[in-house]
């Protein structure tokens, strides 16, 4: 039961907290309000937003009675993450932001006023949440990925609980709204949990929400049937909403409890009924009610700046300064002799032990806190000296044993998953069945395969959802791997594209420690969509990653299955990245030993002197598993029809926005010359889009000795051989091409060139007749075994 100091105390918190997150919006001095506020007292920019502040302040002072009360570590996740000045007011009052900050932010006037000064300010402090802000583990400007994050954030936490402020208007993303079904997935038996709370203030940036037009009944029976237990607190209620809200928060923590506590007891939970709290407060709650005619508290007018002209507005002025007034934040601190804030003894009392405080909740900082990961042999599984170069095998089940065997070493550690978007065996990666299985809380059936309660592999048919979780999960310290069809990853690349810039702007943080990498594993590629069609053929989301700071973005394209066991190792062994690997779960050629795999992986390119000739005429180059197939067909052809002509084969299997291989060949320039030659002609075949290759070698002197192939945005249902056909990336396309440049340096004449181009041109139209008539492709396309 609640007491009357409880719900006193709470009050004042959030008056302090409302007090600081209006001062931080418009305030350059006078920001603790010690005399009527003056035009010069206003910044000349004023940029922020109000209306969501005394929403989150609300849930903060709550979230740290129960924390105070029970002990128990939580971290608060603010999904409106403009609403950072609510969120640094916290920071300050807890001592989190003194703690890191002791000579910028001290817990004094000066560290209020450093606070003030800088929000929003160029060089300052940013408008949303960021990795600058102690406890943040979200990039907070764009909507809809807390809740996934918070879920992520749980697993294998078993103590923790995270408290997520969800916003009505974020409630109408899809990335939020997939987010609820990770109920389905989370056991209570080892998990923490998540307490969602829905922030209904009933408006977005100009227009009401969905949420804040619907009863309370419809709210009940939308979550019920989600498979939560709301509770609604509501300021328009007669009882008094502080009451309302702690009751609230006391019995989500109770039910919380008992669901761990009895799954812990071996209680099999069948679809867990998590709470979560339905919040209706006014937009802007506490601020100006209305002015000049205009309603501002509870409507979308009070969603940034209210009272905008402060500046230079005597009415704007007065408004505020009536408004700062109402808090009496005199009355809520003294300063002590030594000049530090000291807050009364309500507010204290509401202020969690340091190593509780949600800005110093230690699983948010990565270091110390990544849980190592054992690596499996390599050895043991890759394909080994005895089986011959060319022999065929699939990268993607290999990926799918190392897994497995990641799985096995780490049982204890619980420190890996998996996050598949229901196409874990569509990817071929099953081998890890044999090890773990699919998580799935609600009933499973005798007939479902791969299902238990307390599985490592997380399915579900929501990449948002499942890209949200792995970034909490990765962010508070354990390993994971996202993979997806390739064609359907650009769904979450705005995702990918805040993780990155989370990662980033944490370089330079001192508190921020490395964290395991993000990463992202591409299959199902566009040269073998041939069955599914046009819609499925889009490798977008490699070009749209290749664009990012290339310390954070490595693409791994390995050639084949030992390239791919070797690069699945390095994904796993980097810190602050985000990887993507693409890999064909289709049956391939494999050329390299795991020896050779290994040394082409410390650069990134490499010459396959097994497939090259000395002092070569022409280079001809593959960045992806099947482009590099059709290469080494193509090097057959040719060999054939022009035995003296001499031919070397680059492999490249690393990209970022620097260029071509890795951060190692980058720093020696000259070896660009060395591996392509200073002036023979190049022809490239490249998985995904020309211009991302184009884009990656424009500052490379030669270049422009450079024909890149790859996909044109031609694509059906056909056959996979045609794909390639469709795109000029076929063997006979590359044939073409290279006759083409061997022809302009002087090599072959005329005459060999126009008869070898009429030869492809010939052998491209029997291809059409042929699988026009039969429906699949010739037996020695589709069986093809390479010969050197």
């Amino acid at each position: 039961m609640t007491t009357t100091h409880e719900i006193n105390a709470l009050k004042k918190y959030v008056r302090a907290t409302n007090f600081l997150a209006t001062s931080q919006i418009y305030l350059k001095q006078n920001v603790l309000h010690k005399r009527p506020l003056a035009h010069s007292d206003i910044k000349p920019r004023l940029l922020g937003h109000w209306g969501t502040c005394p929403g989150i302040n609300f849930v903060y002072a709550n979230v740290n009675r129960l924390i105070v009360k029970h002990n128990r570590p939580f971290i608060y996740l603010v999904g409106p993450g403009h609403g950072f000045p609510a969120v640094q007011a916290n920071l300050f009052i807890e001592g989190s932001l003194s703690h890191f900050y002791p000579e910028t932010i001290p817990y004094n006037e000066t560290g209020i006023e450093d606070i003030c000064k800088k929000f929003s300010a160029a060089y300052g402090y940013p408008s949303h949440a960021n990795p600058e802000a102690p406890g943040q583990i979200l990039e907070g400007g764009e909507l809809g990925y807390s809740l996934a994050v918070g879920w992520g954030a749980v697993l294998d936490n078993p103590d923790l609980i995270a408290t997520v402020l969800v916003g009505d208007g974020e409630s109408e993303t899809g990335p939020l709204a997939a987010s609820w079904y990770a109920n389905r997935l989370v056991s209570p038996a080892t998990n923490g949990a998540v307490l969602p709370i829905v922030h209904i203030n009933g408006y977005k940036i100009s227009g009401p929400t969905r949420m804040g037009r619907m009863s309370h009944e419809e709210l009940d029976l939308e979550f019920r049937g989600l498979g939560y237990h709301p509770i609604i607190v509501d300021s328009e209620a007669e009882e008094d909403i502080y009451v309302q809200m702690t009751a609230a928060m006391d019995t989500a923590y109770s039910m919380i409890n008992d669901i761990q506590t009895r799954a812990r007891k071996g209680e099999d939970i069948v679809k867990p009924r998590w709470p979560v709290i339905l919040m209706r407060t006014a937009k802007g709650w506490t601020g100006v009610s209305e002015y000049n005619g205009t309603k501002l508290e509870g409507n979308c007018e009070s969603h940034q700046v209210i009272v905008n002209k402060c500046a230079t507005d005597k009415g704007h002025l007065s408004a505020l300064d009536s408004w700062l007034a109402s808090y009496q934040f005199q009355e809520l601190y003294q300063i002590n002799a030594q000049g530090e804030l000291i807050f009364d003894a309500d507010i204290s009392s509401l202020i969690p032990p340091k190593h509780l405080a949600c800005g110093r909740q230690h699983l948010t900082y990565g270091g110390e806190v990544v849980r190592a990961l054992s690596n499996p042999d390599l050895e043991k599984l890759s394909y080994g000296p005895e089986v011959p170069r060319g022999h065929r095998g699939y990268s993607m089940l290999k990926m799918g044993q190392w897994m497995r065997d990641a799985f096995k070493l780490n049982r204890d550690q619980r420190n890996l998953r998996i996050f598949s978007p229901d196409e874990t065996y569509s990817n071929q990666l099953q081998a890890v069945f044999e090890e773990t299985d699919r998580a799935w809380q609600w009933p499973i059936e005798s007939w479902d395969e791969d299902m238990t309660r307390d599985g490592r592999v997380l399915e579900l048919l929501s990449e948002n959802l499942l890209f949200g979780m792995l970034h909490g999960y990765t962010v508070t310290g354990r390993h994971g791997m996202f993979p997806t069809y390739e064609s359907f990853s650009q769904v979450v690349s705005s995702m990918a594209d805040q993780y990155c810039k989370y990662v980033y702007a944490s370089q330079g943080v001192h508190f921020r420690k490395p964290l395991p990498a993000c990463n992202v594993v591409l299959s199902s590629l566009l040269e073998r969509q041939d069955h599914n069609g046009y819609s499925h053929q889009n490798p977008s989301f490699l070009g749209a990653m290749l664009e990012k700071h290339p310390k954070i973005i490595s693409a791994y394209l390995p050639a084949d299955a030992n390239s791919t066991l070797v690069y699945t190792e390095r994904a796993f062994a980097d810190r602050d990245k985000l990887n993507i690997l693409v890999a064909g779960k289709k049956e391939l050629p494999q050329w390299l030993s795991l020896e050779e795999a290994r040394k082409q992986a410390k650069d990134g390119v490499m010459v396959w002197d097994f497939a090259s000739d000395e002092n070569p005429d022409i280079v001809l180059a593959g960045c992806g598993d099947y482009v590099t197939q059709e290469c080494m067909a193509s090097l057959v052809i040719i060999r054939e029809l022009l035995p003296r002509v001499r031919i070397r084969f680059v492999s490249v299997t690393e990209l970022s926005s620097d260029g071509l291989g890795s951060r190692k060949f980058k720093e020696k320039p000259w070896m660009m010359d060395e591996i392509f030659t200073q002036d023979k002609g190049v022809v490239f075949n490249y998985h995904g889009y020309p211009n991302t290759i184009k884009k990656l070698i424009f500052d490379y002197k030669g270049s422009r000795r450079f024909r890149i192939k790859g996909y044109e945005e031609e694509g059906s249902t056909t056959t996979p051989f045609d794909m390639g056909v469709r795109n000029g990336t076929s063997r006979y396309h590359l044939v073409i091409d290279m006759a083409y440049k061997l022809f302009q340096q002087g090599v072959i004449d005329e005459t060999k060139h126009v008869s070898i181009t009429t030869d492809m041109l010939q052998r491209l139209v029997d291809h059409r007749n042929y699988i026009k008539a039969n429906g699949v492709d010739p037996v020695e396309i589709e069986n093809w075994v390479w010969t050197r």
